[in-house]
């Protein structure tokens, strides 16, 4: 455990955890187990687990019983010095993202937690020094304990992967994909690849305008990929960054749109 332990995570209701789901059997769908976790006001992180009950099953007090606290070491990197660090007082104003906890259930997973957690915040560091308009404001990291907790993100309420569901009016793919194709330019210019472009990690602001988001495995180029991709979305199983990766996740991207448009109307 962490210097600054708790022996409980004290929960109230479900609505408390920060995640809270099923793992099942890949082709028969048969449960396998309910995990969850849960970042307390000190950014202490929880994480529990349980082949016993599904997730509608699980009470409250089998939630409490089964969180264990984190070792802050575990998912957090120690603060490096050219990190900026987002103020106290104005971190409600934007989305904090942390680290997967529910890889916990993965050693080797696990293990890459700090190190992927900090490669992104560097990378959002260089791209806020270096802007585009379609790619995610980085407003610094949250430190507690002299470690990263967390990543400040602008906040969006629509993506791209259920803008046909949320919003009623048609959208624009030629301007869409011309935002989405501009701001890799600008990453690859860079030489950098974003390595996971898909319709969950695309949101669109007020104006149709998209904005890539996370930056995880957006890496240079040619550098070994310790994780990206994700199924459906990359053209081969690779293991370093390279330009057509998101060249050819674009190409994806856009007939995705044209396809969920025909569907839509």
């Amino acid at each position: 455990m962490s210097g600054d332990s708790c022996t409980s995570a004290d929960i109230r209701s479900k609505r408390d955890l920060k995640q809270l789901c099923e793992v099942v059997h890949i082709e028969t769908g048969a449960f396998i187990r309910s995990t969850f976790s849960y970042i307390d006001d000190h950014e202490r992180a929880w994480f529990g687990q349980t082949t016993e009950k599904t997730k509608y099953d699980l009470t409250v007090e089998d939630l409490n019983r089964l969180l264990q606290q984190v070792p802050d070491e575990k998912i957090y990197p120690l603060k490096t010095t050219g990190l900026s660090i987002v103020p106290e007082e104005t971190r409600s104003q934007y989305y904090i993202k942390r680290p997967k906890l529910l890889c916990l259930d993965n050693e080797a997973e696990t293990k890459l937690l700090p190190q992927l957690l900090l490669g992104e915040a560097e990378v959002l560091q260089f791209l806020e020094e270096n802007p585009h308009p379609n790619i995610i404001r980085f407003h610094g990291c949250t430190v507690n304990r002299s470690r990263v907790t967390g990543i400040a993100l602008d906040q969006y309420s629509v993506m791209l992967q259920y803008r046909h569901e949320d919003v009623s009016q048609p959208l624009d793919i030629e301007a869409c994909m011309r935002g989405i194709r501009s701001a890799l330019k600008h990453l690859h210019s860079l030489g950098l690849a974003h390595n996971d472009l898909n319709p969950s990690n695309i949101a669109l602001d007020t104006n149709d305008n998209p904005v890539l988001l996370d930056f995880g495995s957006c890496r240079r180029f040619g550098e070994v990929l310790l994780t990206g991709g994700t199924p459906g979305w990359i053209d081969e199983d690779y293991s370093t960054l390279a330009q057509r990766h998101d060249e050819f996740a674009a190409e994806k991207v856009e007939a995705w749109l044209l396809s969920n448009t025909q569907e839509y109307v």
